[in-house]
This record gives C-alpha cells, structure tokens and sequence, in this order.
C-alpha cells in the first residue's frame, strides 16, 4: 500500500543555511520521479521517539478554529511543502509519510543524517490524460493563494471555495476563474446558499452571487428552488450539499420539481451512515442512508448526478479528501468544460479508489435506448492506494456482479453481459465493509475523531469515512418506458407528507400569504410524486 524509498544526499553540495548561533538546517526535496522535478506535497514527520515533528517555519501547533495551511486529523500532523523544506539535523533520523492526492503512491521511509535529502514520489495513475478532471466543489473558509498549494500538494484540478453567509469573503467573488489559478489546476469562487432546515446548495459557475447572501435567514419562504432558477438563469450547476447528512425538508420537492443537477453524495458523512440533521422529516430514517435515498431518486426516473466534495472549514480537513472525476469533451480543459460534463452526469466520486464504467462502451450520464431487452456488456474496473472489499456493478441500486481486489494497488475488474427486462439504471461502485467499524465503535456522525477509520489515517474528512467510490449511472431505456418505482415514489410521498407537516406546525414565515404558498408548493411536490406513484403502478 505504502512504497517505501528514501535517496539521500543526491543532491550533494546542496548546504543546509545557517540557523541562529551556526546551526544549519538540512534541505530536503520531494520530487516527481517522471520529471525530476519537485513537486508540493502533503508530508507527516516523526522522530525516534514517535513525536510528531513539523518542518522549519511551519507553527508547531494547530487549533481546530484554524482555516488555513497545515492539516492535523484523527491526532496525526501533516505539513504541506511546495516541493522542498528544511528540518533541523538534531531531530534526525525522522520516520515520514508523504502524499499527493489518490494517483500517486504514498512514500513511507526514513530521513537519515546527510547533507541533503530527496524522496521521490511516482504516478500510477494519470486519468487526466483520458479527460477525467478531479474537483472539490465544497470549500470554505481559504483564501485562494493557500488553496493553489493544497491543489498542488493533493493533485486535484479544480477548487470550489464557496462562499456564504457564514464567510467573511465575499469580496472574493469575480464571477469567473481566479487570478490564482494556473494549468489543471483551476480555481473559482461562488456559493453556498442555505436555509438551516429546507437544505444547503452548493451553486458553481455562477457569474453573479445569489441573494441574500449576507443573512442567515431563520424563515422557510422563499424556497430554495428559487435560488436554483436564479443560478440556472446564469449559467450555474447546482449540487444539493452533503446530501447524506442533510437531506432537508426541500430536497423531495425540488428533486420532482426538476431544479436540481446533482447530489452531493460524498461529503461531512459516510455515504451509508444516516441523516444527522433534519431526522424527524426522513421517513424510516435508521433504515434509509444517504446512499439509499440516492438510489430511490434514481429509481422514481429523476437522474441526479454524483458530485463530492469536502465542506472544509478547518485545518482537520483536507483539501479534495472527497472528490468528483468528470470526464470533459476532448480538447482544452477549462472550468467550464468541467462544469459541462458534471451537468452531462459524466462522473465518478472517491475518497481513493480510481474507477472506471462503462455499458455497451457508453459511460456514465449516457442512455442506451432499444425497442426491447437487449444484451449489454459491462465492464469496470477500479484501482486504490488504499484497500477496499469489493468491487460492484448495481442495477436499479441492487448487487448484480461483484469481485474482489487483489495485488498492490488493490486492482479488481469485472466484465458481465446483463440483459434487464425493464428501463434500468446501472452503476459500478468500490465499497470498504462499514461492518467491522461500527463494531468497532467508530463514531461516525462524530466531527473530528481522534482514530477513525483507515481511510483518516491519510485523508481529512469532517467525519469518518470508510474507502468508497462510485460511478454516475448510464441510463437503460427499453421500449420507450422510463425508471419506476411503486415503493421508492410511495416512500418519497410520505416524506413530503412529514415536511407538510413540519412546516405546518414549525415553520417561520413574515407573513401568512408565505406560508401558504410553502405549504401549496410542497402539495404540488407531493403530487407529482403520487404521479411517479401511479405510472409505476401502471407498468
């Protein structure tokens, strides 16, 4: 899992500088071993005695009020370099990990006393050379020139600092990519819009801020939905946020009112732990993950897009730790070719493994149409530098083929013919057992744990997660008919029926004109999912 090398003193005749009364520091290099040349990185030291040891000029401790540079999480210290740092020899010899995204090897080995010393990390994985761009469209609380070094460091191309009525940075906001971007590495700030119990929005690509912004608004009128019609009017995309941990009171309504692009599937909660706020609205909660409530999205026809993101606003989270791969048009890569392709369903998310997915050669966002069932070929295929169980294809959010990953790079593959007798969806995914875990006692709607899971030995995340990728689904239409589902619409309309109720008794409005077209939109809302109800009862 882990490559172990160490080259010191290669670059001999580099001297350490001097420090105070005459002592020097020790230079030090993390390079490429393609290009040889340094590249930033995310680095973890540890001295002789296990003590954490940080390089010169970064603070040797970290508050989880912070926002910006190093990162700490599940108690481990990581530095961010732009490619070189200095240590003081009287720490040698220091024990390091060093880490740069999910398409390099992770480096472990030991730094030795010499005059110099350079760790070299290699790729073994270069999906961007195929089209497939990673981004974190959930950042919060950095400015943009510290967020181009974590770029840098965690190999992830595009950064969505997002801003809000909790950020002090507005003035940020250009409506375009920012200045401090550079090549594949493109960074653009736009917005959170929220309202604490109907639900956040992660809106990207927006040309102007949606208002208002600067106010926590407590009242439940306007509803989002107009935010959304206010973002697609310019142009934007948007993602409900962290949907596992926040589903909200709107998220039914504006999913049958067709005003959302995607889900934000990884991000704040492990995708099959359950809602963490707004419980009393989701119906048979403790039975209905976050994934789940994806999968009977897809099952009523809706075709929502996975995306990922962080919502990092602590140095306990990293930068890209969830990610979204789009696969954008051949051609030049730019922010809005990558926002194209997310709004094409053309994606995978991960928190490590690398997947790949495809139907009858079509990959995810595309539809396969045929009079009658048909015979598809699937194939899928997911590499991780961390360790996951299976492997998975799903139809319909049911296990059809699964297989197990073997070899250094944890490698599983599978190709099937599957003949569906009804329209269908279909997805690949890379699961790590959540069972043992939650044996274990790990707590995982806990923010910021001190020992987790695996997967928070390496990478900052809100809340613990286990390995876990999935694709976007390709979508199977036979004879016309579209994905139904009698029991997932049914589900779906007591949930509306829960919110009316909420809303009824909770909810805060200025004036009763308000109130009552909430409550007529959500009757609308529940109508329409009474139709998905009927059309499946009809097949």
């Amino acid at each position: 899992m882990l490559r172990r090398e160490l080259l010191c003193g290669l670059t001999a005749g580099v001297a350490g500088r001097l420090r105070g009364a005459g002592e020097r520091l020790m230079e030090c290099r993390i390079v490429d071993k393609e290009s040889g040349r340094p590249t930033p990185a995310r680095i973890r030291l540890m001295d002789s005695l296990g003590r954490q040891v940080v390089p010169h000029g970064h603070p040797q401790s970290l508050t989880e009020e912070a926002h910006e540079g190093d990162v700490r999480f599940q108690s481990r210290r990581f530095s961010y370099v732009d490619g070189s740092f200095e240590i003081n020899p009287s720490d040698l010899p220091l024990k390091y990990q060093v880490i740069k995204g999910y398409e390099y090897e992770m480096a472990e080995g030991e730094i030795e006393v010499g005059p110099s010393a350079t760790i070299p990390l290699e790729r073994w994985s270069r999906v961007s050379r195929g089209g497939w761009f990673s981004g974190d469209i959930h950042i919060h609380h950095i400015s943009p020139k510290t967020c181009r070094l974590e770029m840098e460091a965690e190999d992830l191309h595009v950064a969505n600092i997002l801003t809000s009525d909790f950020t002090a940075d507005q003035d940020q906001f250009e409506g375009r990519v920012n200045a401090n971007s550079g090549p594949e590495r493109l960074i653009y700030v736009s917005q959170e819009f929220r309202q604490h119990q109907l639900g956040h929005l992660c809106v990207l690509n927006l040309k102007r801020l949606i208002e208002p912004v600067m106010v926590a608004r407590p009242e439940h009128y306007p509803l989002l939905a107009t935010a959304c019609d206010q973002a697609h009017a310019q142009g934007g995309y948007v993602s409900w946020a962290h949907f596992p941990s926040w589903p909200g009171v709107e998220g039914p309504l504006d999913v049958a009112l067709e005003k959302l692009d995607g889900l934000e599937i990884l991000s704040v909660l492990e995708p099959r732990d359950f809602p963490v706020f707004m419980r009393q609205v989701v119906p048979e909660v403790e039975a209905n993950d976050g994934l789940r409530l994806w999968y009977r999205y897809l099952n009523c026809g809706y075709r929502l897009t996975a995306t990922a993101g962080t919502d990092k606003m602590t140095n306990y989270v990293t930068v890209g730790a969830n990610r979204v791969f789009a696969h954008t048009d051949h051609g030049e890569f730019t922010y809005q070719s990558w926002i194209d392709a997310l709004k094409r369903g053309r994606t995978f998310i991960t928190n490590s493994p690398i997947l790949s997915f495809t139907v009858n050669a079509r990959e995810p966002g595309e539809t396969i149409a045929s009079a009658r069932p048909q015979v598809l070929r699937i194939e899928a295929k997911a590499e991780s530098q961390l360790p996951y169980h299976r492997l998975e294809i799903v139809a319909n959010g049911e296990v059809i083929a699964d297989a197990t990953p073997s070899g250094a790079r944890h490698a599983a593959a599978i190709r099937m013919e599957y003949t569906p007798g009804s329209s269908c969806w279909l997805a690949a995914r890379a699961v790590e057992d959540i069972k043992p875990y939650r044996q274990r006692g790990v707590p995982f709607p806990t923010i910021h744990v001190k020992e987790g899971t695996l997967h928070g030995n390496y990478f900052g995340t809100r809340r613990p997660e286990t390995v876990f990728a999935h694709s976007s689904p390709v979508y199977v239409v036979v004879g016309g008919a579209p994905v139904r589902s009698y029991d997932d619409a049914e589900y779906y309309v007591r949930y509306m029926e829960k919110c009316l109720d909420w809303l009824d008794k909770e909810g805060k409005f200025l004036r009763p004109s308000d109130k009552r077209a909430t409550l007529e939109a959500f009757r609308q809302g529940r109508a329409r999912w009474l139709k998905r109800q009927e059309e499946a009862q009809r097949r």
